[in-house]
């Protein structure tokens, strides 16, 4: 049986397809919830808007050390692997925790391996996701990649060739879906940024005085969709007043994807450290600022929809710089059905 390890916004988003056409097929499969985003707002919403069932076991991720957090998955995935020999097979997407626990688990378990956007390298190995993202590939029996760069990073790290599948992204058959069911969460301004920032390195009390000011560089109204983490980061630096004193920072708990969608469709343009959203933002065409200094996704930069500013004090000019001066180009991307390319090689 196929089972399907997932956990966080990203992973439900990208995996929801694959899950979709498992069930136009009739094939049977468990669903396996690790907890990682723990917050309602940034899980179990996108299983009722994307009509996914209910999953079939949880595990206990909850808010801990990156170490504790892995640790405890993979204690507890053992335990449902051991219970459940029919597991024959395990899917993971991404780059999160649950990869990695799930990963290491499964093939200790002597299970087929399946990772879903395989090949995808920041070449940041300071980053946590980085960590993940290889170690998993470096395990995995099937390594289903998005694009043609992410293939040939696999080849340049001598995976073999007859493990791996150019699919394409499933995300972008999500976003297509979620576009033709958007719909306002809140009432924006006329004229809008949309902002998401969350990630680890980018949540120290120096890189938030750095996105205070970014956002006071700023001239348009900000919708900013604060992740857990950013908010409680915010409020322990004392920086959630700064932010409020700009006057137009807006900030908003996250919310679902269909209300994602339509923020991403109404804004000017975009600021995030979000994988997922950098592409989605590309995708529909918005110029989008990534306060980083290095993406998994480097097509996008290429192609001038994208501009690496970091988050320091150049930041500002980066920013201005790069929309003064918008023309994008063609983005590279693969044309398929992810889903089915997918589905047809976990049922072979």
């Amino acid at each position: 049986m196929i089972t399907i390890v997932l956990g966080t916004r990203p992973e439900i988003v990208k995996l929801a397809p694959v899950v979709w056409e498992l069930e136009r097929r009739k094939a049977e499969y468990a669903l396996v919830h690790s907890r990682q985003h723990y917050d309602f707002n940034l899980s179990k919403v996108f299983f009722e808007e994307f009509a996914l069932r209910a999953p079939d076991a949880f595990l206990d991720a909850g808010s801990e050390t990156d170490a504790k957090q892995t640790a405890k998955m993979m204690v507890e995935f053992e335990a449902l692997l051991l219970q459940n020999s029919n597991w024959q097979k395990v899917v993971v997407e991404g780059d999160t925790n649950t990869v990695l626990a799930a990963s290491i688990v499964a093939k200790k378990q002597k299970r087929l391996l399946a990772h879903v956007e395989a090949g995808a390298r920041s070449f940041e190995k300071t980053m946590p996701e980085e960590i993940n993202r290889i170690v998993c590939d470096h395990l995995s029996d099937m390594l289903f990649a998005p694009t043609k760069i992410c293939l040939k990073h696999l080849r340049d790290e001598n995976i073999p060739e007859s493990r791996i599948v150019l699919s394409g992204n499933t995300q972008f058959e999500t976003l297509e879906f979620a576009l033709g069911k958007a719909k306002a969460p809140f009432n924006t301004p006329s004229k809008f940024v949309l902002a998401t920032v969350h990630r680890q390195e980018n949540t120290t009390p120096e890189k938030l005085k750095q996105l205070v000011k970014l956002f006071a560089s700023i001239k348009e109204e900000i919708v900013f969709l604060a992740h857990p983490r950013t908010r409680k980061a915010l409020e322990q630096s004392k920086l959630d007043g700064e932010l409020k004193k700009l006057g137009h920072v807006h900030l908003h708990e996250p919310v679902g994807f269909f209300e994602t969608a339509y923020l991403l469709d109404k804004c000017k343009y975009v600021v995030t450290d979000s994988g997922g959203l950098q592409k989605e933002a590309a995708f529909i065409g918005k110029p989008v600022l990534i306060p980083r200094t290095a993406t998994e996704w480097p097509e996008i930069v290429e192609s001038r929809h994208a501009e690496l500013i970091g988050l320091d004090g150049k930041s500002a000019g980066k920013a201005k710089a790069f929309l003064e001066s918008f023309s994008p180009g063609k983005i590279e991307e693969v044309e398929s059905k992810p889903s089915k390319i997918i589905v047809d090689s976990l049922l072979q």
